[in-house]
């Protein structure tokens, strides 16, 4: 968990970094605790969007 998103955006904001396994873990957690929303994004923002949707995406069960 790193809380310094409001460095490269305005608003609140916590970045989860790590592999995708550690990445998709730390989702699972927070979904265990009743999260239920996500707003994933990440930088540089394409190549990020796309390595989510290949991977973090199937292993949640996300469809789309």
């Amino acid at each position: 968990m790193w809380p310094g998103m409001s460095l490269f955006r305005p608003g609140p904001g916590t970045a989860v970094v790590g592999s995708t396994a550690q990445v998709i873990e730390r989702i699972e957690e927070f979904e265990d605790l009743g999260v239920d929303t996500f707003i994933l994004s990440g930088n540089p923002l394409l190549e990020e969007a796309y390595r989510v949707a290949e991977t973090v995406h199937p292993a949640l069960g996300v469809k789309g």
